[in-house]
């Protein structure tokens, strides 16, 4: 057997119960890790979990390029060769679409401002109706919306106007004829609500055909009035790269904008501030565990300083001291990392799958605490907290011990 396991072993506990100084910074040293392990799990399950769903939500509710014509008129499809830039430099879909302010009159009278945003049957991007519909059947909207009067509502803006699926509805676009401003009433029905989590999208749109503002305006059914490029990240650096590829394919007729340059700046801040956020926290949390490893190791020599002396008289080297010790961090430490993971993962995975813990739609963009569960992250976690540990107990440990004499040992007896 280890010499050094063994005397580990059968000294850790030595004096236990006596010494109730060292007691109570066993305990508290076993709880901070403890607690450390499931901070840290939490910190990183619900921070990346976070990212994960409003990225998810970022990348498929708008494009994340969006080419418009800066004279603000409309475009022919074919100005912008959309096929030279299908999958590739990580493009997922392109697809067209044209916008017009439009009024409803609500049930109280108030008059209601939107965007109506108009799709092409043969370009859309299915994703946004899959990921975001919680009202009308997918399989119908996709016959419905491009061949009948039909429109899909946020559900939000239904509650607020007393709506529901097959309810009728009356649109008042708005166009201006040589400076004058004109409204044309096209009436429709409610085939679909969808809920995004983000205001600033349900807020504001109505997603129709395309063709009925071609018709409101005149237009052929090839003009457009932008592209939108929907990408697999939304990575600042990646975004760049890919507007300056694009830019370099179209004329200097055109505006390309990513979402960093104007729409949803306010959420991706406040995506950088959450990961500002989680830095912070595990920072803190791990500056707690090496300041208490400190004060239990230094406890622990001075508990030890009799068996220290007694190893060094029968002439015991410093590694064999030190290897005493790592055991007795360990006897400390392992059944610490047991608990933290297991009421940590335990807690995760039942959150995951109850969702238990809600939260406020407005502000965070979801109504419950997500989580994203890594295998990965847990044994990053637990191998950082090993080295942490570890680390903090050789220093000390070697800084101490080599400052120990077996004639200060002596004299402090």
């Amino acid at each position: 057997m280890n010499f050094e396991w063994f005397f580990s072993k059968k000294t850790i506990w030595k004096n236990y119960s006596q010494s109730k100084i060292f007691y109570t910074i066993v305990i508290i040293t076993q709880i901070t890790i403890v607690i450390s392990v499931i901070i840290t799990i939490l910190t990183f399950s619900i921070g990346f979990g976070f990212k994960e769903v409003i990225i998810k939500k970022l990348l498929n509710i708008k494009g994340q390029i969006i080419i418009t014509s800066k004279k603000e008129v409309p475009f022919s499809r074919k100005e912008v060769p959309v096929e030279f830039f299908i999958h590739k430099n990580s493009i997922r879909h392109i697809h067209t679409f044209s916008e017009k302010n439009v009024m409803i009159i609500a049930k109280n009278k108030n008059v209601e401002r939107f965007v109506f945003k108009g799709l092409s049957k043969k370009d859309y991007n299915p994703v946004f109706f899959q990921d975001f519909l919680v009202k009308g059947s997918f399989s119908r909207i996709k016959k419905s919306l491009f061949s009948s009067q039909e429109v899909i509502l946020s559900q939000k803006v239904s509650i607020s106007l007393g709506l529901n699926i097959g309810s009728l509805i009356q649109i008042n676009f708005l166009f201006f004829k040589k400076g004058i401003p004109f409204f044309i009433s096209k009436k429709f029905y409610v085939c679909g609500l969808y809920d995004t989590g983000i205001p600033e999208f349900d807020d504001v749109y109505i997603i129709g055909d395309m063709k009925h503002i071609q018709n409101i305006n005149n237009w052929n059914e090839n003009f457009v009035e932008g592209v939108e490029f929907f990408l697999s990240s939304i990575d600042h650096k990646k975004t760049e790269f890919i507007k300056n590829k694009i830019s370099k394919k179209i004329t200097r007729n055109f505006l390309v904008q990513t979402i960093y340059d104007k729409f949803y700046s306010n959420i991706l801040e406040w995506i950088h501030i959450f990961n500002v956020n989680i830095l912070v926290i595990i920072f803190v949390v791990l500056i707690a565990l090496i300041i208490n490893m400190i004060v239990f190791l230094l406890i622990l020599i001075l508990e030890r300083t009799k068996t220290i002396g007694i190893l060094k008289i029968i002439g015991s080297e410093n590694k064999v001291i030190y290897k005493i010790f790592l055991y007795y961090v360990m006897h400390i430490l392992i059944p610490s990392l047991i608990i933290g993971n297991s009421i940590g993962i335990s807690f995760v995975i039942l959150q995951k799958k109850f969702r238990f813990l809600s939260l406020n739609k407005i502000q965070y963009y979801i109504d419950f605490v997500p989580i994203y569960f890594n295998i990965n992250n847990i044994v990053l976690i637990n191998l950082s907290i090993i080295f942490i540990c570890l680390s903090t107990m050789f220093f000390t440990i070697f800084f101490i011990m080599n400052k120990i004499t077996l004639i200060k040992v002596i004299k402090f007896e």
